[in-house]
Formats: C-alpha cells, sequence, structure tokens
C-alpha cells in the first residue's frame, strides 16, 4: 500500500473547469484507507469524493509514474472511461507520450458533448499543466502564455517546473530541477496592484499565501529513478512516495 505522496496534503482537491475547454484537473485521488487516520488530512480525497465533486466527469486521464494510488475499476464501475499513460515527474516527456495525450484527449471529448475530462498526475499541477497546456498550444491554437495562464487559474497554483513551462513556450531548453526543494504557489483572484503576473498584463495575481517547502529526499535511492526518462514504468522498483 503506498504512502502518502510527498506535498500532496497542501495542494487543493481540485481545480475548475479550465476556460473554453471541458477539462479539468486534480491531484490523484487516494484509497481511501491510506488517508483516514491522518489527523492532517482534512477531507477525503478518494474516487468516491472525485465523482461527487465533478457529476459530468466522464473520463479521467492519468500520468502519474506509478499504478498503485487507486484501481480505476472505481472509475469504470461509475461509468467514467480511464486512460493511463505512465510518465515520470520532473522531465520533459518525449512527444510520442505528448501525441498520446493529445489523441486520448481528443478521442474523450469527442464521445460526448456534455462530457467533463479529468487530467491528475501526483498533485494535479507540474506534469498535468504541461500537457494540458500543450494540448491548448498544439490542439486548441491556444497562444502558450495564455494556455498557461488559463490553466493556473483554473488549478490555483503556479506550474513550478521551470523546465515544463520554458518548453510551453518554446523557450530554451532548462534542466530537469531534480533534487531541488519545491515552493508551492497559490494563486489569489484579489488585485494586489505591487504584485503582477509574471505571465503578463493581467488582472490575476501570483502570491504567496504559504510557502511550503517540501522535504525531498536527497538519497540515490530515492532520485535514481528520476533519470531514467525513457523508462516504461513497468517493472520499476522505486519509492512511491517521491513519485512526483
Amino acid at each position: 500500500m503506498p504512502s502518502i505522496p510527498d506535498r500532496w496534503i497542501p495542494y487543493k482537491a481540485c481545480g475548475n473547469i479550465i476556460e473554453g475547454t471541458r477539462i479539468i484537473c486534480f491531484k490523484v485521488p487516494l484509497n481511501k484507507n491510506v488517508q483516514q487516520f491522518n489527523k492532517d488530512i482534512k477531507e477525503i480525497w478518494d474516487i468516491p469524493a472525485l465523482i461527487e465533486k465533478i457529476p459530468k466527469l466522464g473520463a479521467v486521464i492519468d500520468l502519474t509514474n506509478t499504478a498503485r494510488y487507486y484501481n480505476p475499476e472505481e472509475l469504470k464501475a461509475a461509468g467514467v472511461l480511464h486512460k493511463k499513460l505512465l510518465m515520470p515527474g520532473r522531465v520533459i516527456p518525449p512527444e510520442n507520450k505528448v501525441t498520446e495525450f493529445m489523441d486520448t484527449l481528443d478521442e474523450f471529448l469527442g464521445k460526448d458533448c456534455e462530457m467533463v475530462v479529468g487530467v491528475h498526475c501526483t498533485h494535479g499541477l507540474n506534469r498535468t499543466g504541461y500537457m494540458v497546456c500543450r494540448y491548448m498550444r498544439d490542439r486548441l491554437g491556444v497562444p502558450a502564455k495564455d494556455a498557461i495562464k488559463k490553466f493556473e487559474k483554473a488549478r490555483g497554483y503556479q506550474i513550478e517546473r521551470d523546465n515544463y513551462r520554458a518548453d510551453i513556450m518554446r523557450s530554451a531548453p532548462r534542466p530537469p530541477d531534480i533534487g531541488k526543494n519545491t515552493v508551492i504557489k497559490p494563486i489569489t483572484q484579489k488585485y494586489l496592484p505591487n504584485k503582477r503576473s509574471p505571465l503578463a498584463e493581467d488582472e490575476e495575481e501570483y502570491v504567496n499565501q504559504s510557502v511550503i517547502r517540501d522535504r525531498f529526499n536527497r538519497s540515490n535511492h530515492s532520485r535514481n529513478w528520476r533519470y531514467r526518462q525513457n523508462s516504461g514504468g513497468s517493472g520499476t522498483s522505486f519509492d512511491y512516495k517521491y513519485d512526483y
């Protein structure tokens, strides 16, 4: 049974539907039995909670690099489609993986004009933000800067990985921030004139309401798997607590 993923608790469970789409992003739902005795968890976020939260949810794309967090049969039993794409954290995925994601999203969205499609990684933010912004940029024709703003506004947090942001913007590639601390950056809708969005002229403000640094395990044992960018995922042994 997996432990609670690192930094999973501080993020809010679910964002809003992204403007101009039928896509909603959320952190990974966990089995109830790994949450119910944790005093830091105020609300259980499992498959039943997800389905209750999003009544029109018709499909879920799972980008975590493990199949241990929940049983997708729970989704299927509720009539929700499920697609698993193994995606290691903190590294830019190969283009064939991005294409597979975009094709899957198009397929799901094309099944029902009322369907909402959910996308998640561990925190529903970095891998999720990268893939969803790539979809908006490449398939919907949304300018990269606007795609990032729309995603962050809906999810409620800034994308934290500079290499993901740079790749979405088609900027010079940056190395993955493997082994570095992460600062959670919530977004508030309040207008603060001296704190402007780094993405441009926008009324949204990026405020560090609470600076929460993760206790990232820097041992070689916990970091080795992140360097295996091309790993297929199945049969790979690593500490699932640090599946970013």
